[in-house]
C-alpha cells in the first residue's frame, strides 16, 4: 500500500521531534544515526513528490514556451521601437543643447554690442542690441510631451583602464579564493587573506 501524504508528514514529524544533545562519543554516534534516518526520510519525501513535480514542471514548461513564442515578435517590435525613439531623443537633446548654447553666445554678443554702442553714443543701436539679447536669452526649446512615456537619463561606467581603478571599487573574487584554499589546503600565503579549515558532516542516508 502506497504511503499517503498525511502518513508521510507524520513520519517526518516523529523524526524531527527527536532531541539529542551531543556531549560524548555515544551521543555523537546517536546524532549521526539520526542524521542518517533524516537523510533517508528526506529522500522518501523527495521521491513522493517527484512525479507530481515532474508533471507540474512539464505543464509549466509547455505554458512558458507557448507564452514565449507569442511574446517574441511583440518584444522584438518593442525593442526596435525603443532603440529608434531613444536614438532620436538623444539626438534631439544634443540639438537642443547646441541651440541653447548658440542662443547664449548670441545674447552675449548682443549684450557686448549694446555696451559698445552705448559707449559710442549710438543709443538706437544699443537699444536694438539689448532687445535682441533679451529675446535670444529668453527663447526656450521645449521637448514635446508624450502621454504615458517618460525618458530618464541612465548613467553607466565604462572601465577604460582596470589598473587605474581605485581599490574601493574592486570586488574580491571569493570563489577563486575558496577554490585556491581547497586546492592548496591553505598552504599558500596571500596578503589580506586567512585560510580557515572547517568540517562538514556528510552522513549518508540509511
Amino acid at each position: 500500500m502506497d504511503t499517503t501524504q498525511t502518513e508521510l508528514q507524520n513520519e517526518v514529524n516523529n523524526l524531527v521531534r527527536s532531541e539529542i544533545e551531543v556531549v560524548d562519543q555515544v551521543s555523537f554516534a546517536n546524532a549521526n544515526g539520526l542524521i542518517a534516518r533524516l537523510q533517508s526520510q528526506k529522500k522518501k519525501v523527495i521521491d513522493f513528490f517527484s512525479e507530481s513535480k515532474k508533471k507540474a514542471a512539464d505543464a509549466h514548461k509547455a505554458i512558458c514556451n507557448a507564452e514565449k513564442q507569442m511574446l517574441a515578435p511583440v518584444d522584438t517590435r518593442i525593442n526596435a521601437l525603443k532603440v529608434a525613439t531613444t536614438k532620436w531623443y538623444a539626438a534631439e537633446q544634443a540639438r537642443i543643447a547646441a541651440e541653447e548654447e548658440r542662443r547664449r553666445k548670441e545674447a552675449e554678443d548682443m549684450a557686448r554690442l549694446a555696451a559698445e554702442a552705448e559707449a559710442s553714443g549710438d543709443t538706437d543701436t544699443a537699444q536694438e542690441a539689448v532687445a535682441e539679447a533679451i529675446l535670444a536669452e529668453a527663447a526656450v526649446t521645449v521637448m514635446p510631451k508624450c502621454e504615458g512615456t517618460s525618458m530618464r537619463a541612465v548613467w553607466k561606467a565604462i572601465v577604460t583602464d582596470p589598473d587605474k581603478v581605485p581599490r574601493e571599487y574592486l570586488i574580491v573574487n571569493q570563489s577563486a579564493l575558496d577554490a585556491l584554499a581547497k586546492a592548496t589546503k591553505g598552504s599558500i600565503s596571500i596578503p589580506g587573506v586567512r585560510f580557515e579549515k572547517t568540517y562538514v558532516n556528510a552522513t549518508r542516508a540509511k
